[in-house]
């Protein structure tokens, strides 16, 4: 693969996204504010979610979107997303019915609420956005064209390595945009489902998903309707 090729792809792969550092500042007293370990409203009538075993459903993150640097087209006119799993979500390999997500591209009519302990109790921070110029995906994902991916494939070992020379980092960690950080490989949405965000696991609010994993969640182009998968090492 020549140099012009890299640079090529690069500029092919590269993607904008927002990422999020954990605390380390104090949070601000608004709506503005994005968290994970809470949920702090929904509109008047909106109960905590159930899942499909009949269990109550708990808050892990909330990001109020105006805010960001960054916003993927999937979710340009919402203002504000909450998320919520069923603590059996793990117990799952299809997270439907056990994960909830609410959209509002409003936030004038919603109002404050408590929805208890949050996902695997752990402890609330805010989150503090940072714009990503290049995000890359991992390079066995389903997101590098095949020619390239090809290419990368076929490298021998005096050419170019894929993560030092051709990406500028995987970056797991919160995220809204961008690629989804898998951890295994042949992962795929299905088809008309572009990738929106995902959760790390965090040290910071005690959140490990099983062994140093990510919750990812896509959404359909045209019905709207969100998916959701999870990995770890």
């Amino acid at each position: 693969m020549t140099s012009n090729s890299i640079e090529k792809l690069r500029t092919i792969l590269k993607r904008k996204a927002t990422i999020f550092h954990t605390g380390g500042r104090r949070p601000l007293d608004s709506l503005e504010q994005s968290w994970i370990g809470r949920v702090t409203v929904a509109l008047p009538a909106e109960e905590q979610p159930i899942d499909v075993q009949g269990n109550a459903m708990a808050p892990i993150m909330q990001l109020y979107l105006p805010a960001m640097p960054f916003v993927p087209q999937a979710m340009r006119d919402v203002k504000l997303l909450t998320v919520f799993l069923s603590p059996d979500v793990l117990d799952h390999e299809d997270m439907e019915g056990y994960m909830c997500i609410r959209e509002y591209t409003s936030v004038e009519d919603l109002v404050e609420k408590d929805f208890g302990p949050a996902f695997m109790h752990i402890k609330a921070f805010p989150l503090f956005p940072e714009l990503l110029e290049n995000d890359y995906p991992v390079w066995d994902g389903e997101d590098i064209p095949e020619e390239y991916g090809d290419a990368i494939n076929n490298m021998d070992e005096e050419e170019p390595d894929y993560f030092e020379d051709i990406v500028e980092g995987i970056h797991v960690v919160h995220k809204i945009g961008g690629y989804p950080s898998f951890i295994q490989s042949g992962i795929d949405f299905g088809e008309g489902c572009e990738f929106v965000f995902q959760i790390a696991s965090d040290a910071k609010a005690g959140l490990n998903i099983v062994d140093g994993g990510c919750f990812y969640f896509a959404k359909h182009q045209n019905e709207g309707a969100w998916r959701g998968y999870f990995d770890f090492y």
